[in-house]
């Protein structure tokens, strides 16, 4: 959803039988009320803008990791440096404890974004016209990735389980030979 620059564009604008199929002989801006809500989206979008880039770089970087994680263990580099699974445990608790304040941060700019004046502006112009979709309030997809990032975090936890658990088996496997 934060993909597009925002901005109103009406049904009559993509021309066709979209213009009456679909409603759009009577769209409901035209003149400078679509140009207002074109103008507020535009202002909204920026201002939803760096919470949304932050958000993608935080999950790029978790990409990584995890491929990293993924990386390391077809390698088999564990069993050779078991070091490695205390690292990889320490850094799982780190990641999962590091979210909290992350999700934190996330829900707080984006109630902030919500309660602007550009927000409740917008939501009366569209209100105006008779369109529900834009209420100042968290959206189901905000709602769902809080949701991934609570589910993420137990999952990060989970894994520093299994590292510490990898790590006590490859120990033992060191401290006992296999015998033929």
């Amino acid at each position: 959803s934060y993909g597009s620059t925002g901005g109103y564009t009406g049904l009559p604008s993509l021309g066709g039988i979209y213009y009456y199929q679909y409603g759009g002989a009577y769209s409901g801006f035209s003149g400078a009320d679509g140009e207002k809500a074109q103008q507020l989206d535009q202002r909204f979008y920026l201002l939803k803008l760096p919470i949304a880039r932050a958000a993608m770089a935080v999950g790029g970087c978790l990409l990584v990791f995890c491929c990293v994680l993924i990386l390391v263990g077809v390698l088999q580099l564990p069993q050779h440096f078991p070091a490695w699974l205390l690292l990889e445990c320490i850094l799982n608790i780190a990641i999962a404890i590091g979210m909290v304040p992350a999700l934190y941060y996330f829900f707080h700019f984006l109630l902030g974004v919500y309660n602007s004046s550009v927000c409740k502006e917008r939501e009366q112009l569209y209100h105006s016209k008779g369109y529900q979709g834009f209420r100042c309030s968290l959206h189901g997809a905000e709602i769902a990735a809080g949701l991934s990032g609570c589910v993420a975090a137990m999952a990060y936890l989970l894994s520093a389980g299994l590292a510490v658990r990898g790590y006590r088996a490859v120990d033992k496997l060191k401290q006992k030979p296999v015998q033929l």
